[in-house]
């Protein structure tokens, strides 16, 4: 699956899509394009572990070059992490919303296997689903 600007997903699809990568859903990166002060996401995930860091580097979605400001939290991968992002309203809002977000905000999703390669991933402010099979073999968008 892929979108983006002229191929709205609903939010039943995005859940439907999210609930799809579950059986191989090892760690989840929450990547906070304007900070993770306050965060609903956060509030809701309060009791699970997470590592924190300061920019993230290209790769698993994030492609050409690093974003050194944003901040990005992994997750091990736990059902209320799902529970969560629907209940905030999924990733985008649905295509009659006057809304820019929805309650996820402006947070990329990336979901990783065991081997923290991705499968699934989301770009917030460009409405998109990623998939690896939207990568080259060097993970590169086709």
């Amino acid at each position: 699956m892929s979108s983006g600007y002229g191929k709205f997903v609903s939010r039943a699809e995005q859940s439907a899509w999210m609930h799809s990568l579950r059986p191989n859903t090892v760690y989840v990166d929450f990547v906070f394009n304007n900070g993770d002060g306050d965060h609903p996401l956060l509030e809701q995930l309060a009791h699970l572990e997470s590592t924190r860091t300061v920019g993230v580097e290209s790769g698993n979605g994030y492609y050409f070059r690093p974003r050194p400001t944003v901040i990005k939290r992994r997750f091990a991968y736990d059902r209320d992490i799902i529970r969560a992002i629907d209940s905030l309203g999924c990733f985008f809002p649905e295509s009659t919303s006057s809304q820019q977000w929805t309650g996820l905000g402006d947070v990329d999703v990336v979901f990783l296997d065991k081997r923290g390669k991705m499968i699934g991933a989301t770009v917030t402010h460009e409405g998109m689903i990623i998939t690896p099979d939207d990568e080259d073999a060097d993970g590169l968008p086709r």
